[in-house]
């Protein structure tokens, strides 16, 4: 194919290989065409050998083989062979150090002891006037010698032990008031029993109402009898004035059993909390009855025992309640 040197555009470049201007377009994209010049308003330009190259790719490989062959082969023209240079391993040699000089000793010149001159201590004569010092620990040990023989002949003979007596703490006991009833014997004289006996106690459980119910509770739960008489008998039956002592019956062999579920401590009769009534025949018991939860004696033995301990008042006034009934 004869073709001139210049540079050919695209439509050039189509109509000589008869494609479509979109195939070299394609043939550049796929790097199978190049364009060696590229204008400044970015229109492409192809040289005649950019078409040969497209057209005879295996030529243009054959070429560059072989151009790349020849310039091997100048090269290695050029430059001479070099002898390969055997190494050679540098031993150091060792330091020589330079002897020092034998240096001589110096003999030494003896020298003299040189004496110094030492003042002798000045003694000073005592004068005669000058007091001698005063041995205040010997005047200390004669004035305690002294001192110590002065106390042990005025100190007591300790050697035997003087035993005193210790008298025994007094027991507590509550002792019982015993009161008694007069009856009548088989030949008409009048003989005293003793009915009943009133020991007095305070309480480490409260206040009456909280001993009330603590005896209740008590003596229900281990089947015992008792029986509010006086003030707190009458106070099941009606409001009173408030008072300061219960008084109930009990049997004499439950007395302990009391004591103890109470925390009863014997107290004078002045200052007591509670008098516990033994009831030796048994009759006051017999008649009680229950009253707002609690058990009483019987009105009769209510009255008996206000009127017995001088609650005249109270009895008076049992007596319209009950005639009231």
């Amino acid at each position: 194919m004869n073709l001139e040197e210049k540079l050919y555009t695209s439509t050039e470049v189509a109509d000589i290989l008869g494609v479509s201007l979109r195939s070299v377009y394609r043939y550049m994209e796929e790097y199978k065409l190049k364009a060696d010049v590229k204008t400044a308003t970015g229109r492409h330009r192809f040289t005649k050998q950019n078409i040969l190259d497209f057209l005879y790719p295996d030529r243009t490989t054959d070429k560059s083989q072989q151009t790349q062959q020849t310039q091997q082969a100048q090269q290695d023209q050029q430059t001479p062979q070099q002898k390969p240079i055997a190494k050679v391993k540098v031993i150091p040699e060792e330091p020589v150090y330079p002897s020092e000089p034998i240096r001589k000793k110096a003999v030494e010149e003896p020298q003299e002891p040189v004496v110094e001159n030492i003042p002798e201590p000045v003694k000073e004569t005592p004068r005669e006037d000058q007091e001698s010092p005063v041995d205040w620990l010997a005047k200390f040990r004669e004035a305690a010698s002294k001192f110590k023989t002065t106390e042990t002949s005025e100190a007591p003979d300790t050697s035997a032990p003087v035993s005193t007596p210790v008298e025994p703490a007094p027991q507590v006991r509550a002792e019982p008031v015993s009161t008694t009833s007069t009856i009548s014997d088989l030949s008409g004289e009048k003989v005293k029993e003793e009915r009943t006996e009133l020991y007095y106690y305070r309480s480490m459980l409260g206040g009456l109402k909280e001993i009330a119910q603590n005896i209740d509770k008590n003596a229900r739960r281990a089947y015992v009898d008792y029986a509010f008489t006086m003030n707190a008998g009458m106070s099941l039956h009606k409001p009173i004035k408030p008072f300061s002592v219960l008084h109930f019956y009990v049997r004499p062999q439950d007395k302990e059993f009391f004591e103890r579920i109470l925390n009863l401590m014997p107290a004078d009769p002045r200052e007591a909390q509670l008098c516990l009534i033994t009831d030796k025949s048994g009759s006051a018991l017999q008649t009680k009855k229950e009253m707002h939860g609690l058990f009483v004696v019987s009105e009769k033995q209510l009255k008996t025992d206000l009127l017995e301990y001088g609650e005249t008042e109270l009895a008076s006034e049992l007596d319209t309640m009950v005639s009231n009934y």
